[in-house]
């Protein structure tokens, strides 16, 4: 399982009062000698030294999957994410990863406002997202987003005095907020909350920072052979439930896309990759794919990768001679309870990087519960060689034939995965 940096920019946005209530999130190219700060235009196809950068959809993929891989908590907290959207985004070729009520999406000023963009914008706010128009200024036919849109975002170094107060003007009757961009001195912040403005961002309140972690990508074979199994006219929810399940990064990354939910859901608990491949849906899947097709991804996989998936089969394999455990439940416990491994980070930094339902955290975690026990006694087991007592009909024989049959197949997997892809 290849071992990347996930890593993001994040600017500040602040109300009146210099509140922030929340951070444009930006992409960050990750160099092989340091985390490059600099920010890169979306519609750009080379960088400074003509270094080939992505495109704008390329560059939202990015920031989707490095802003899940992070933690959504870690990236912005309690505030909203403010996200740059190219035309692929916009029209659902590019599938967005965020939850809607925490999520702003930004039209870009790059992007032509046809009827499939404006269709596409439709579509986002039915989902439960807010829009806004970056960088923008009043064109023929601008109404038709004007009215789609919650914010308008004004740079203050293309816009002089005079079109702002115009286009303050014309956006009245829409009842949008207005947030400057690029401000950097206090007489432009004074100048700019006299002409009304709701929302600030720039220099003066705040510089990108930079975040990183180490995170899970998923290996190219697993990827396109989930691609594959989607593809067919046969697919089925047992076949990429196999597939899943033999990739941590995978699963992790579809239970955090489930907990998202879909529109008019309410929010369900989600405790195993079946219960998240059917929240999700095959659709959303196949869409959610080309986002990690988009990525480069590692050649090797991770040494530890094989005890963390014989842990999740030995618990999952124990969980069938128990009663009171579910089975799906105690492979997805199993699992998560090996990300420190993967990640290679200290287990007491864990819990607060995953973003996964309480009752799956503390099973994995803290030994909470029928489940949480159980992958507490596996990993005793694997680490040292006790065996468990306390499981009721199970003898220690059962065990260590059950524990030679999952290694046997974590082996297999992962001979699998690092093979090349076809």
């Amino acid at each position: 399982m290849p071992i990347t940096t996930a890593v993001i920019g994040r600017q500040p946005i602040v109300d009146r009062a210099c509140d922030v209530i929340g951070y444009e999130l930006l992409f960050r190219a990750l160099e092989t000698s340091e985390i490059a700060c600099r920010p890169v235009s979306v519609d750009s196809r080379s960088g400074d030294n003509g270094e080939s950068v992505p495109d704008g959809d390329a560059m939202s993929a990015d920031v989707f999957l490095n802003t899940m891989g992070i933690g959504l908590a870690r990236v912005i907290g309690s505030k909203t994410a403010f996200c740059n959207a190219d035309r692929g985004v916009l029209t659902g070729k590019v599938p967005i990863t965020l939850p809607p009520d925490r999520t702003v999406i930004e039209v870009l000023e790059s992007v032509t406002v046809d009827d499939e963009v404006l269709h596409g914008c439709r579509r986002l706010r039915e989902l439960g997202y807010r829009l806004a128009a970056d960088d923008f200024r009043w064109f023929d036919g601008a109404e038709r987003l004007i009215e789609l849109v919650d914010i308008v975002k004004v740079d203050l170094r293309i816009s002089d005095v005079d079109e702002v107060r115009e286009l303050i003007d014309r956006c009245q009757p829409f009842g949008v907020q207005l947030l400057a961009e690029k401000v950097e001195t206090d007489e432009e912040l004074a100048r700019f909350l006299d002409l009304g403005f709701d929302l600030f961002q720039g220099y003066l309140l705040g510089r990108p920072r930079t975040i990183a972690s180490p995170a899970l990508g998923p290996s190219r074979h697993g990827v396109l052979h989930l691609t594959a199994a989607l593809m067919r006219a046969e697919a089925n929810f047992d076949q990429l439930e196999g597939i899943v399940r033999s990739e941590p990064a995978l699963s992790y990354k579809l239970l955090q896309l489930a907990a998202i939910g879909r529109l008019g859901e309410a929010k369900r608990r989600i405790r195993t990759i079946r219960e998240a491949l059917v929240t999700v849906g095959l659709n959303r899947i196949r869409a959610w794919l080309p986002l990690l097709l988009l990525r480069p991804s590692g050649a090797s996989v991770d040494s530890s990768l094989p005890t963390v998936l014989s842990r999740a089969r030995l618990a999952e394999s124990l969980a069938e001679h128990l009663s009171s455990v579910d089975t799906g439940f105690a492979f997805a416990a199993g699992m998560l309870s090996g990300f420190d491994l993967l990640l290679g980070i200290s287990p007491s930094e864990l819990p607060d990087t995953l973003e996964v339902p309480d009752d799956l955290r503390e099973a994995a975690f803290d030994g909470t519960g029928d489940v949480g026990r159980l992958v507490a006694a596996v990993i005793d087991y694997q680490r040292a060689g006790i065996v468990p007592v306390d499981l009721p009909g199970i003898d220690p024989a059962l065990i260590d034939r059950l524990a030679a049959h999952s290694f046997a197949w974590a082996v297999d997997i992962t001979d699998q995965l690092d093979a090349p892809a076809a």
